[in-house]
């Protein structure tokens, strides 16, 4: 059985910066709902929001203490989203299905897979 985070790797400070984004996209959030969304500790949310708060990628509403994306922010999105689909490659694909196919299927046990060897062998012969 694989867990969540088995699937998770090291992300960059650009692809950590789009999902926030994205996260932020739809409606404005707090910090919790950011670090839940992107999967992020505080001291991660805390620095990356203020970073994008500076760069003018996102707006703090203090009244309501939540984050919004700008138009800056959006054109930002919009970039990083066509640049994902053009890195994704048709190798991508085959190892996402690669592994899913070894998810569902488990190797028989090694008994069964020397009694498959052991009957292929006896078919060769007669």
């Amino acid at each position: 059985m694989q867990r969540w985070w088995k699937g998770l790797k090291t992300r960059g400070s650009t692809e950590i910066i789009g999902l926030i984004l994205q996260a932020v996209e739809r409606q404005a959030l707090t910090r919790s709902k950011i670090m839940y969304h992107a999967i992020l500790n505080f001291k991660q949310v805390t620095d990356y929001t203020a970073f994008l708060t500076k760069e003018g990628l996102l707006t703090y509403l203090s009244q309501d203490r939540k984050y919004t994306i700008t138009d800056r922010g959006r054109q930002f999105l919009t970039l990083f989203k066509e640049t994902n689909k053009l890195l994704t490659t048709h190798y991508d694909d085959m190892a996402a299905n690669n592994e899913e196919q070894n998810q569902q299927e488990p190797p028989p046990p090694p008994q069964q897979q020397q009694q498959q060897q052991w009957v292929a062998l006896h078919k060769q012969h007669n």
